[in-house]
């Protein structure tokens, strides 16, 4: 939501996607209902907002989820319900979105977890997958469209507070030398930054208080 909220406050018409909750009506924001798990799905979402919009200037692929389990309390649909919504609706969302791209950007969103590993060896592995895929297709569609990704360390959300035991996230954050969490509107700041910076294309932007260094 914050970062539909940045584009829209920058005078970008937006189509914004959602699953259960569109959320606050925003000016500029038109929602629309989509399971990134579903092809079929995609291709309707994708398909009403190419009526109403005409074109697509930037896509932003950032659904995704954490399922917070060690390798071994994974099941076989639980892989598979991660790795279709973190990598493969990535895919699928960009393959549409190209449909009517001509130029441009898509920034998609990995993770620290992508660089430092996961007790979730499973979420971490679909954002390192986002990292590479966004570097493929950085090569593949310069210079018309260029592809970058975000990576943030713990954000201030639902998702970002998940899973932890009693007294881990303090832990965590006092080993963020920024001393707290990212807060949405500063993931969402980086990713307008990548939308408009017009000579960066591969790359991934660390968005984690100094907490991965590279």
């Amino acid at each position: 939501m914050a970062t539909a909220k940045k584009f829209a406050s920058e005078g970008w018409r937006v189509a914004g996607f959602y699953k259960n909750n569109s959320g606050p009506g925003v000016k500029n924001v038109t929602y629309y209902q989509i399971d990134v798990a579903d092809g079929e799905s995609i291709k309707k979402a994708f398909d009403k907002a190419f009526v109403d919009m005409g074109k697509v200037d930037c896509l932003v692929n950032c659904a995704g989820i954490v399922i917070d389990k060690t390798l071994q309390g994974y099941e076989l649909e639980d892989m598979e319900k991660i790795i279709k919504i973190n990598e493969i609706g990535v895919y699928l969302c960009t393959k549409k979105a190209l449909e009517k791209m001509e130029e441009g950007a898509i920034v998609n969103i990995s993770s620290s977890a992508a660089q430092t590993g996961s007790f979730d060896a499973i979420y971490a592995g679909t954002k390192g997958a986002v990292w590479s895929f966004s570097k493929s297709m950085a090569l593949a569609l310069a210079p018309r469209i260029r592809v970058n990704c975000v990576a943030p360390g713990i954000v201030n959300t639902d998702m970002g507070n998940f899973g932890w035991g009693p007294g881990e996230l303090e832990q965590r954050v006092k080993a963020i030398p920024m001393g707290r969490m990212a807060e949405p509107e500063e993931v969402a700041e980086g990713i307008y930054f990548l939308a408009n910076a017009t000579h960066i294309t591969g790359a991934c932007l660390d968005i984690n208080g100094g907490y991965v260094l590279r």
